[in-house]
C-alpha cells in the first residue's frame, strides 16, 4: 500500500546526546536497499529539525553515499557547523547497525531569501503535455524483481523508453500519499537512471542489464512545488569508465523551476539470480 514519506521518516531525538536522532525506514521505500533520495531526505529532515530555524529554508545540499542503507533502524548525528543571522551550515551522518562509520554523509545550507530583485533564469519549462495527457507506460517484465519503491510513486514518462543514443529524458512523477513539500524534492532529484538507460539503449539480454547506484547528489532547492506532480528533465552528460554524470531540473505543473540536481552514479552490471 502507498505510504506517506513524512510518516515513515518520523525521527526521535536522543535524550542523552544532543543532535542525535533515531528513526526506522520501512521496506516500502526499498529498491534493493532504501532508495538513495529517501535516505538523503531523512538526513535533511534531521538537519532541519535540529537547526530549528523557521526563518531559514534549505538552499542547497550535497550527499555522499558511502554504503547501502537497508530497511530498518537508522541513527542520524547532526552538527551545526555555523549558525548565522541569514544563513546556517549543517552536516549530518546517517548510520545503520553493523556498519562502521556513516552510510551517508550530507551537508546543507539553510538561508533566508534576500535581494530578490537580482534575478535571472536561463532555462525554461519544456513544452510537454501535463501528466493527465501522458499515457501510462505498458507493463513490462522487471528483471530486477518487485521494487517496493515503485509502489510509492506514480511515474509517467514523456520521452520514448527505447530511443538509444539520446541522453535526455523527461518524465512526470509524484509521491502517491505525500503532499508536496520542499524536502521531498530530494527524492525526485535522485533520477539519473532513465537518461542513462535511454542513452545506452535497451540491453540485448538480461546479462547486459545494469544498475545505476548513486555516489554523490547535489541539489539546489529553489521553491516548493505547488502541485504533487513534478516534471523531471534529466540529462546524462557523460557515461563512461563505469560512471555516469548529469543534471536534473525539477518543475511543477505551473512551470516553475523547483530544484536543480546534479548526480554522479556508479554503473554496475546486474547478475540475474538463478
Amino acid at each position: 500500500m502507498p505510504r506517506d514519506l513524512r510518516d515513515d521518516t518520523i525521527l526521535t531525538a536522543d535524550p542523552d546526546r544532543r543532535g542525535r536522532f533515531h528513526g526506522n525506514l520501512p521496506d516500502a521505500w526499498k529498491v534493493v536497499y532504501i532508495f538513495g533520495g529517501v535516505s538523503m531526505y531523512a538526513a535533511l529532515r534531521a538537519m532541519q529539525e535540529h537547526l530549528g530555524r523557521t526563518d531559514l529554508s534549505l538552499v542547497t545540499a550535497n550527499a555522499i553515499f558511502l554504503s547501502p542503507v537497508p530497511a530498518g533502524p537508522i541513527t542520524i548525528d547532526v552538527d551545526v557547523l555555523r549558525d548565522g543571522r541569514r544563513a546556517s551550515q549543517v552536516a549530518a551522518d546517517l548510520r545503520v547497525p553493523g556498519v562502521d562509520g556513516p552510510a551517508l554523509r550530507v551537508h546543507g545550507v539553510f538561508g533566508a531569501a534576500h535581494d530578490t530583485e537580482l534575478s535571472h533564469q536561463q532555462v525554461r519549462f519544456p513544452e510537454v503535455p501535463g501528466p493527465a495527457g501522458v499515457e501510462m507506460p505498458p507493463e513490462r517484465p522487471n528483471p530486477f524483481g518487485q521494487i517496493n519503491f515503485h509502489g510509492q510513486t506514480e511515474w509517467r514518462p514523456v520521452s520514448p523508453l527505447d530511443d538509444p543514443g539520446k541522453g535526455h529524458f523527461l518524465s512526470w512523477v509524484r509521491l502517491r500519499e505525500t503532499e508536496p513539500h520542499l524536502l521531498s524534492l530530494a527524492v525526485h532529484g535522485d533520477v539519473l537512471g532513465p537518461a542513462v538507460g535511454r542513452a545506452l539503449g535497451p540491453p540485448d539480454d538480461s546479462a547486459e542489464m545494469f544498475m545505476v547506484l548513486s555516489l554523490e547528489i547535489g541539489i539546489r532547492f529553489v521553491r516548493t512545488p505547488v502541485t504533487p506532480w513534478v516534471l523531471q528533465e534529466i540529462e546524462a552528460w557523460h557515461v563512461g569508465d563505469g560512471y555516469a554524470t548529469g543534471p536534473a531540473r525539477l518543475w511543477d505543473e505551473d512551470g516553475r523551476l523547483c530544484a536543480i540536481a546534479t548526480q554522479t552514479a556508479h554503473l554496475r552490471r546486474h547478475v540475474p539470480q538463478g
